[in-house]
Order: structure tokens, then sequence, then C-alpha cells
């Protein structure tokens, strides 16, 4: 009997706001760095890649470029599923303008937000596994955790 009910709702009200808050900076930060980051990175060592297969193929007529094809395939399907799957969480914040209560939109982010976000993070990763270092804009786990300069 510490709180009456009107301090306990809003309490409540205040612990709602904070989780939306934190979340829609991060899911906004996300598409951020996805769209001015990652997908232009991911970009340039695809059209690094193809230009390297065709000056091999040009200098010697029997080149092996299956690497640097096979890469920029798979890389180019990447980039079409962060980019879909990127813009399909932009999309989700005009359905969150229409959430009644703080309560609803509490329960979008857990229910829309946070899933494509974990989707958008699983292409990513896997984009970012076999993107070369030199292209990718930010230090990997092993460069965290281990790099000393």
């Amino acid at each position: 009997k510490v709180f009456t009910k009107a301090e306990i709702e809003a309490r409540q009200e205040i612990f709602y706001e904070n989780y939306c808050k934190t979340i829609n900076i991060e899911a906004l930060t996300m598409i951020d760095m996805v769209n001015k980051d990652i997908l232009p990175a991911v970009s340039k060592y695809v059209g690094k890649l193809s230009e390297t297969a065709a000056t091999k193929k040009s200098c010697f007529a029997g080149a092996d470029c299956t690497y640097e094809e096979k890469t920029a395939t798979k890389l180019s399907a990447l980039s079409g599923s962060i980019y879909s799957k990127v813009t399909d969480l932009e999309d989700s914040f005009i359905d969150l303008k229409n959430a009644g209560s703080v309560v609803e939109e509490a329960e979008m982010f857990k229910s829309v937000i946070i899933p494509k976000m974990q989707e958008l993070r699983a292409v990513t990763d896997e984009a970012e596994c076999i993107t070369s270092a030199e292209y990718w804009p930010y230090p990997s786990y092993g460069e965290l955790l281990f790099g000393v300069r």
C-alpha cells in the first residue's frame, strides 16, 4: 500500500513510453545504418567483384571467375532482400501511428517492429560474412573483441 492506483497506472504508462522510445530509436538507427552504410557497401563490393571478373575474362580467355560470379550473385540477392526488409520495416512505422494508446503501441513494437528488425539483422549478418572487410563499414565482432591498435 505504497502507491495509489493512479500512481501505479502513471508509473506503468511511463514504463511503456520508455520501452516504445527505446525500440523506436533502435529501429530508426537500424534503418539509417542499413540505408546509408550497409547497402552502399555491399553494392560497391558487388561492383568490384563484377569488375574483377570482367577484367579476368578480358585478359585470360579461360579464366575461372567462379568465386567472383557466385559471390556477386549471392550478395546481389542478399542486398535485394536487405532492401526489401528495410523498406518493410520503414513501412511498419506508418501503422504505428494508428495505435490508440501507449499499450497498443508497445504491443505493436513487440509483435511487429522487433520481429522485422530481427529478420533484417539476420540477412545483414549473412551479407557481412561474405563482404570483404575492406568494404564493410563497421568493425567485425572479432575486431571488437580482439583488435588492439
